[in-house]
């Protein structure tokens, strides 16, 4: 519900519902570590289209599947086009009469097995298997970097291999039409198609790709820029999601509400004039997993080192040669930029033009430079 940090007694004071009884309960701390992710999970998000409540069919979001939902012989137009389709569409594909993915924009794709070949072989072959998760962790994260790398440098060959993979598949004409994007690869999350099934929903008529814009909805259905009509039964909104800062908790530091959105990041990760406080917030480029482990050994260092001193409190605040930084968004758009950062990003910190003033989202320097952190850079200001 709300937190208050109290610089008094150096104690956050914690207000939260008990979803079992509906009571509110209270906790207090002396610091607090934030996992609740970057998406609000009670609703995803849906645009408003002209007409909707014309529709005769049923409106669906993912993020809120209803439990007595029966797909069986109904005609199902699923909007969108990222994972969150990608997946669904082949999932539902063959148990509804057919299922159409209509997409404002294609998305890049990466089918494969939806297997490791290495941890395989290495298995075959009795290798210890402590042996084998830091081989293959090594492998991922080399082939990560790369991948990443290239999609900087040279991003018209990741282009082309990316649609090849896709034209192995569907053909020329298919990935010009409908899944060739206009933006970098990288520049929003790429969507890993297993054992190809999407393509294969298609090729096998259960499943087909529309590409155009929303006119409006109609009683039976979606009108189209086009002209086109498509019927359906039951529409998916595979939309996306809303962007959540720190779990949408209200915060008070000294009574004074906290916006986050006035706040500078140090690092992606504190935020000057809040104290005692740390966000999990990971890569978009690779596993979120890894920034937890490369923020659990920061919190971890951090604590002990105030408790060396003898301190209660720490908090960032901008060194005097920061003072005229050119501020700018948490994350560039021109870096990444997918639709609920841009609908979502003004709620977000801002970022400097400095490394230790923004979330760079490059696990490979991050590995190296967050254990190296000098807590006692001015940056840091501790008291009590």
């Amino acid at each position: 519900l709300k937190t208050a940090w109290s610089s008094l007694d150096n104690t956050w004071t914690v207000e939260a519902l008990r979803l079992d009884t509906n009571e509110t309960v209270t906790f207090t701390c002396n610091f607090l570590w934030m996992c609740q992710g970057y998406y609000r999970h009670d609703v995803g998000y849906t645009p408003e289209w002209e007409g909707m409540e014309d529709y005769s069919g049923r409106i669906v979001h993912p993020q809120n599947w209803p439990q007595d939902l029966d797909l069986t012989g109904k005609r199902v137009l699923l909007i969108g086009s990222g994972a969150t389709a990608a997946t669904l569409a082949p999932a539902i594909a063959g148990k509804c009469a057919h299922v159409t993915m209509l997409q404002r924009s294609p998305t890049y794709f990466i089918p494969g097995r939806n297997a490791n070949e290495l941890a395989d072989i290495l298995r075959q072959l009795e290798i210890d298997e402590t042996w084998i998760h830091e081989i293959v962790r090594r492998k991922i994260l080399f082939d990560g970097g790369e991948f990443t790398r290239r999609s900087f440098e040279e991003p018209e060959a990741v282009r082309d291999e990316l649609l090849a993979g896709v034209r192995a598949f569907l053909g020329d004409e298919a990935v010009k039409e409908h899944f060739t994007p206009k933006y970098r690869p990288w520049s929003q999350r790429i969507a890993f198609v297993p054992d190809g099934d999407l393509f294969k929903a298609v090729i096998d008529g259960h499943a087909s790709v529309v590409t155009d814009e929303i006119d409006r909805f109609v009683p039976e259905g979606v009108k189209l820029k086009s002209g086109k009509v498509i019927e359906a039964d039951v529409v998916v909104t595979a939309t996306g999601f809303h962007l959540s800062v720190l779990g949408d908790i209200a915060m008070t530091v000294d009574g004074k509400p906290v916006d986050m959105s006035k706040t500078v990041t140090y690092r992606g990760m504190m935020f000057t004039g809040v104290p005692n406080l740390v966000w999990v917030f990971g890569y978009f480029r690779a596993s979120w997993t890894l920034r937890v482990d490369l923020l659990g050994d920061f919190v971890c260092r951090l604590l002990k080192h105030m408790k060396t001193r003898g301190v209660k409190r720490v908090t960032v605040e901008l060194r005097p040669e920061d003072k005229d930084m050119p501020l700018g968004p948490w994350m560039d758009p021109e870096d990444f930029n997918p639709g609920y950062l841009q609908r979502g990003g003004h709620l977000l910190p801002r970022a400097g033009n400095k490394p230790e003033w923004r979330h760079t989202q490059d696990y490979w320097r991050e590995k190296d430079e967050l254990p190296k952190i000098d807590l006692d850079d001015p940056i840091f200001r501790y008291g009590n």
